[in-house]
């Protein structure tokens, strides 16, 4: 092995993403946009109310500790390994290539189903916004096939531009709905700001249930949190930005899911132990409450900052589900023409293999079931593919801390541990009662696409074992300031393969 120059700071590596491009700001932000804050209060928000009352603002408040701990298994291996793969390699390092290679496999297909499922939703929810306000009928698959393009285009001019747009639809969505919530809290007086909300208490015994299903929810509305890790490579000072952005995300999510619901829950047109029955009526809360607090104008500007977050949150994952993609094929576990960047230093074959992938799993399925359905589907398999993923990732963090010889029996030990039980609670609530009909048959599916990461694992080790021996070798930096490169035979002749990061 061989070491390549070190660079000056800035400059990209060749063969490589561009260096030093991001710094803490911008890990934040895709993290947060990840989450998706407006789309979780549209979508998700409705559901948790109709489970749990008022006491979905305590389901969110009970959530944040099991974030933090969640988010300090990533900070943990972000300050040792920063790097584009993210929690693949990370897991890769953990437990050797082979369950490396499966974990690899699956979390790409979990980030696949979240741009998709995203991109699909969009089309819908604009197509039925313009058709019920204005009459106007354009087809859900024109629209989304809008907003795949535009993240497509931004993704290939680079990661500073992608992530200057994440910017825009987060600033916008967060910074209205912190509006709407002031003016629902001050509309009501403070006299009706009641403690209900965080009581558990108010919970009687026939409520337990719901109250455990708005647990689920409240998890699944952090689903994307974890993306500002794949900048590891493009990040300067990476094993000190990342781990920031990352804390930063933690606190700032939940802290705003936390003051949204209850505004939510004060300033929503129903008394408090009435918000089950209002919202299993009412699909659209947010809605509802922007069209009373604000009319007509707060409506539209409402659902417009909603479709916004579900872009934000598809192009996130698009972001790094593609970086992910990269370092697969950088590491020719994938092929090798997938690990290779522009002349912009973006990764233009993986953004191309995940739009064309995007495609490829949403159309079908919407087509069959139609778009909204298609989100409702995929957001199921998305919630058990990453509950799976954070479990394994704990673990993984407490084995690599262990072995590595620097090993803190509190941070990474204890809280690790913790974090994985805590995590195993959800899971379960989406497993038990066994769920009737479509959704009965998708743990199958999860499990099928497992067996397929299996078989091409297997096909992998008899035709080209040499490329196991890369599983999780792409970080940014570990030891030495610029990553090395390989040499590796290429269609018969040596060839140098970058294993260097992003930029």
């Amino acid at each position: 092995m061989a070491s390549t120059p070190t660079v000056a700071d800035g400059a990209p590596i060749e063969g490589g993403l561009k260096r030093n491009a991001v710094d803490w700001k911008h890990v934040a932000i895709l993290s947060i946009a990840g989450s998706a804050p407006a789309a979780v209060i549209a979508l998700n928000i409705p559901f948790m109310g109709q489970f749990a009352g008022p006491a979905m603002v305590l389901a969110f408040a009970i959530i944040w500790p099991a974030i933090l701990l969640m988010v300090n298994s990533f900070v943990q291996f972000a300050r040792k390994l920063p790097t584009s793969g993210g929690l693949y390699t990370w897991n890769a390092r953990s437990w050797g290539a082979n369950v490396g290679f499966v974990y690899g496999w699956t979390f790409m297909g979990a980030y696949l189903l979240v741009a998709a499922g995203g991109f699909t939703v969009f089309g819908a929810f604009l197509n039925e916004y313009l058709a019920s306000q204005f009459s106007v009928d354009i087809p859900w698959w024109v629209l989304s096939a809008i907003g795949l393009g535009w993240v497509v285009f931004v993704g290939v001019l680079g990661i500073v531009q992608t992530l200057h747009m994440a910017l825009s639809l987060l600033a916008f969505e967060i910074v209205l709905l912190i509006a709407l919530s002031l003016y629902m809290l001050f509309d009501a007086g403070v006299g009706e700001w009641s403690a209900t909300p965080f009581d558990p208490g108010a919970i009687d015994a026939s409520a337990a249930v719901g109250f455990g299903l708005a647990l689920t929810f409240a998890i699944l509305s952090f689903v994307g949190i974890e993306e500002g890790a794949t900048l590891g490579e493009e990040t300067r000072e990476a094993k000190r930005n990342v781990p920031k952005g990352l804390w930063v995300a933690a606190i700032i999510t939940p802290a705003f899911y936390v003051f949204v619901s209850y505004a939510m829950a004060i300033g929503y047109p129903a008394a408090l132990l009435d918000i089950p029955a209002a919202f299993a009526e009412d699909p659209v809360p947010l809605q509802t409450v922007a069209e009373q607090y604000w009319g007509e104008v707060g409506l539209t500007i409402i659902v417009f900052a909603t479709a916004a977050s579900i872009l934000a949150f598809a192009q996130a994952a698009f972001t790094a589900g593609a970086r992910v993609i990269y370092t697969l094929g950088r590491e020719r576990v994938a092929p090798e023409g997938l690990g290779q960047a522009s002349a912009r230093k973006t990764p233009v074959n993986a953004i191309a293999t995940m739009a064309t992938a995007c495609v490829v799993v949403a159309i079908p399925v919407a087509i069959a079931a139609g778009p909204f359905e298609t989100w409702g589907y995929f957001g199921y398999l998305i919630g058990i593919a990453f509950l799976i993923s954070y479990i394994v990732t704990n673990l993984a963090m407490v084995k690599w801390a262990r072995e590595s010889g620097d090993f803190n029996p509190v941070r990474q030990g204890f809280f690790g541990l913790l974090g994985a039980a805590i995590l195993l609670y959800p899971l379960w609530k989406n497993l038990s009662p066994w769920p009737e009909g479509t959704y009965g048959v998708l743990p199958f599916v999860y499990l099928g696409w497992i067996a397929l990461g299996v078989g091409f694992l297997l096909w992998t080790r008899a035709r080209r074992p040499d490329a196991l021996g890369t599983v999780g070798s792409a970080l940014a930096a570990v030891e030495e300031e610029a990553p090395p490169t390989t040499q590796v035979p290429a269609h018969g002749d040596s060839a140098k393969v970058q294993t260097g990061g992003l930029a």
